[in-house]
């Protein structure tokens, strides 16, 4: 039997399991996996290929604010000024708080003096001790239980407004901090239904968890990490009005837009145009706004969704699949997410990480569709991928495996990280192939990513001239099937939204809202006479 395949005439024969030696035809079907990658409070963190030349320029500046500060590097207290601290502490009277008298030694002893740079944000014990990151956790942007988005007045989210000086910020600040009330679901410290304080939200430093603080600060965590949270701030606002006042307030404009408020939007458009003939569009990390947006909009008409039973609802962060409805009998389709969740041993999966359908398309082929996000290491990934086999030969043997998944694989194995050739060395062992032959390039990556120093983890910064050689790039993203049942053509790199992949850049970018690109395969199809592959 022959079959069309582009301009050419191919005799194939079906080797998966249960149908050897079968003579079949062939379809070739688009299948595209991304991990678009959660929302990103910060505009800043991660260093971005930008079309203003101002934004590598203040980047840049800051860099070297951080690095060689000489004598910009003042004690705090001509940042985050007296007078502002006994406001702070008015503030957290009326609060009830406790330790206030050791708070005010605090403040005298250990940070009033302090260099802003050299004394604090260098300060490697103020990260370990979570005095920062801990709080602007909490309350950098809040989503309320209505769906309003509030955000703290900060250079560091995509706070709406302009601050005109210090001092407006500074009574901003105040008035979201201790003023605001927002009802959030899951809220501690407050009867249901009742919305409570920003502050009301911070979370107590326990030593247990944290041995770094000690037990002095642990007392007093609260007020301490208020403070804390207070001078960041205020040191972070000082460094961009220094080095880019007339500035810094639009490209952080820009980049909200691009990578926070339009993101969902520009996602979809690019779904839309690139990817409107896949057949499958495996997504991770996916918000439960955006899964809303496609059910509500324009691209549902083309593709139905089918997502985890039990959404992340902490971390909002879930996989999801993608079919074109004029391929399938929707009413075939059928969530197996719980069996295979159920074979995983020696990890456990969050809610929303892994979702699998079994479903059957129009012309009787049966599928075995998977969409998975591991951890941030790789480690999770090879026990889901052992479930997955497991449960495909076991009991969907008859179905065709697609699996798209972000394995969070690295050029090199070790026992903290997953190597992107062991992993292909194991899931081969299994008689699965990928979309990127044999044997995968473990440096050819799908991620370009690196943090810039407007962040609170200043260890993690990588300078401007290192941003390539030292970014996160790694081939992480993955196209998975039985190599007895499908072939795959090679994956195409998409960093571009327009099919396109350009080397040596970091994204995102403005036009492209995800630090992961979307990876993309022609599969070669087997169809037997009767319909069944």
């Amino acid at each position: 039997m022959t079959s069309h395949v582009g301009s050419e005439e191919v005799a194939v024969t079906d080797m998966s399991p249960s149908h050897r030696h079968q003579e079949c035809e062939m379809k070739t079907w688009l299948a595209a996996t991304w991990n678009i990658a959660a929302v990103n409070n910060n505009p800043f963190e991660y260093w971005v290929t930008h079309n203003d030349p101002a934004y590598n320029k203040m980047m840049i500046d800051v860099q070297d604010f951080i690095d060689e500060p000489g004598n910009r590097d003042c004690p705090i207290h001509e940042v985050f000024t007296d007078e502002m601290f006994n406001q702070l502490v008015e503030n957290l009277t009326i609060m009830k708080c406790s330790g206030l008298d050791k708070l005010k030694d605090t403040w005298v002893a250990e940070y009033r003096s302090r260099k802003i740079i050299s004394g604090f944000l260098k300060d490697r014990s103020i990260g370990s001790k979570r005095l920062i990151s801990m709080p602007d956790r909490v309350t950098n942007t809040i989503h309320a239980a209505d769906g309003t988005i509030f955000y703290r007045p900060t250079a560091i989210n995509c706070y709406d407004g302009n601050f005109e000086n210090k001092a407006a910020w500074w009574n901003l600040w105040q008035s979201f901090i201790f003023e605001t009330q927002i009802l959030v679901h899951n809220a501690k410290k407050r009867a249901e239904g009742c919305p409570c304080l920003v502050f009301q939200m911070l979370e107590p430093i326990l030593k247990c968890k944290y041995p770094a603080i000690t037990e002095e600060e642990e007392m007093i965590c609260i007020p301490l990490q208020t403070l804390c949270l207070a001078i960041f701030d205020a040191i972070i606002i000082h460094m961009l009005d220094t080095v880019a006042l007339h500035k810094w307030q639009v490209l952080r404009k820009s980049l909200s837009e691009a990578l926070y408020k339009g993101k969902e939007r520009q996602i979809i458009e690019i779904l839309s145009r690139t990817y409107k003939d896949a057949a499958f569009v495996f997504l991770q990390e996916v918000a439960a706004s955006f899964v809303k947006k496609v059910e509500t909009g324009s691209l549902f008409e083309d593709f139905i969704v089918f997502k985890p039973a039990k959404m992340d609802g902490k971390r909002d962060q879930n996989s999801i699949i993608m079919v074109k409805r004029e391929l399938f009998e929707l009413n075939s389709a059928r969530d197996v997410t719980s069996e295979i969740l159920a074979a995983v041993e020696g990890w456990q999966c969050s809610d929303g990480d892994l979702v699998a359908y079994t479903i059957q398309s129009r012309d009787l082929c049966k599928y075995l569709l998977v969409s998975f996000h591991g951890d941030t290491n790789g480690l999770a990934t090879l026990p889901v991928v052992r479930a997955v086999h497991a449960v495909a030969s076991n009991t969907y043997s008859d179905h065709a495996l697609v699996f798209g998944l972000d394995a969070n694989t690295y050029r090199e194995h070790s026992a903290t990280y997953q190597g992107v050739s062991h992993f292909y060395d194991v899931i081969a062992s299994m008689g699965m192939a990928s979309c990127w032959g044999t044997p995968p390039n473990p440096v050819n990556p799908t991620t370009c990513n690196a943090r810039t120093y407007l962040q609170p983890q200043l260890n993690k910064a990588i300078g401007q001239k290192d941003k390539i050689a030292k970014a996160d790039k790694n081939l992480k993203d993955w196209i998975v099937f039985y190599q007895s049942q499908l072939k795959a053509e090679p994956a195409t790199k998409d960093n571009t939204g327009s099919g396109k992949y350009v080397e040596e850049m970091v994204f995102p970018t403005l036009d492209f809202p995800s630090d992961h690109a979307v990876v993309a395969s022609k599969l070669c199809i087997p169809v037997r006479k009767n319909g069944t592959s």
